[in-house]
């Protein structure tokens, strides 16, 4: 590594760092809630492994490639904390229903294609980090599926880190019209956000985690980006059950990502953590592969549910294991 390239990786390293006190800046402000005993700390992306040029995506190499949309995520990771001075002093706590409808018509004007909404469970917000409301409305975005399909590809790596810099501008977007609307409200970029989003998005009944511990939806398989809008509105209709749960027991005799994971990253069996939280992938493992490749996505790739529509899944496997009960 030349002296060119060593100084552009400490610039990166100074910028994500800022980002990440910004974010850690929260835990100061009064009637926040914080992490617990068994949150997971953030480990990616990690400032401190930048300048070695090994933490994805903030490597020489990869930086021609995803360096505009890096730039972007990292300019509205810090827009979605610097923008808390816009809430209302006083915001309202009730959403009408035509306000709702407004909301959610804006939402998927920009691209969101499912919106969910759950109490946030305090075990999945990031150590030294913390949110100023613990309702959440849960933004799923779609990623482009000719893009995903060419993994491990140079246009499946750019098509994901747009997926995240356009997620986090619409994320801000949507923020700021609820602020605009008279809500409280505060932005989690998906590009690691503030919490653990697959399960986050198992609660607002969007989907379930696979063996890869993606989320996986009706709308998209494997194929999606999370983030999160944190508000103070009291009656949103928030998800009671999860119809999703049976995509656990296909995954059980699936194991397609386990296999085909060119790392062997995916655990066979996940880490359970007191809380019940899960962790199903070994990022040791991982995000090596990841960067020699410029971006893996073999997971999302080989997913059934991304090659297969979610219904037909759906019927052939509860059909055959109705058949087996019945032998």
């Amino acid at each position: 590594m030349n002296v060119v390239e060593k100084i552009i990786l400490k610039k990166i390293k100074h910028k994500v760092s800022n980002w990440f006190e910004l974010e850690r800046s929260v835990e100061k402000l009064d009637g926040v809630f914080h992490s617990v005993e068994d949150s997971p700390e953030k480990s990616w992306p990690n400032p401190d492994k930048i300048p070695s040029g090994k933490e994805v995506p903030f490597s020489i190499k990869n930086i021609p490639i995803v360096g505009p949309s890096l730039s972007s995520s990292i300019k509205e990771g810090n827009k979605a904390i610097k923008s808390l001075s816009n809430n209302p002093a006083r915001g309202k706590t009730i959403i009408d229903d035509l306000e709702l409808k407004q909301f959610e018509a804006m939402a998927k004007e920009n691209g969101i294609g499912a919106i969910g909404y759950t109490k946030l469970p305090h075990h999945l917000i990031f150590k030294d980090r913390a949110v100023l409301y613990d309702t959440a409305i849960v933004l799923i975005m779609e990623m482009n599926k000719e893009a995903v399909m060419k993994a491990p590809s140079l246009d499946t790596f750019k098509m994901v880190m747009s997926t995240y810099d356009t997620l986090g501008k619409t994320t801000n977007l949507l923020t700021e019209q609820l602020r605009i609307m008279g809500f409280q409200a505060q932005a989690s970029h998906p590009l690691g956000g503030l919490v653990v989003y697959p399960p986050l998005a198992v609660e607002a009944g969007l989907g379930w985690c696979g063996r890869h511990g993606l989320l996986i939806t009706p709308q998209f398989g494997a194929s999606q980006r999370i983030a999160a809008i944190f508000v103070n509105i009291e009656n949103l209709p928030l998800s009671e059950k999860n119809y999703h749960s049976w995509i656990g027991d296909f995954c059980e005799n699936c194991g397609k990502c386990i296999r085909k994971c060119p790392s062997q990253a995916i655990y066979e069996e996940p880490i359970e953590h007191q809380s019940g939280r899960k962790t199903h992938i070994n990022r040791e493992k991982c995000l090596p592969i990841f960067v020699s490749q410029q971006g893996c996505t073999v997971c999302v790739k080989e997913c059934t549910f991304t090659k297969i529509n979610y219904s037909i899944v759906h019927d052939r496997f509860v059909n055959r294991k109705g058949r087996t009960q019945k032998n």
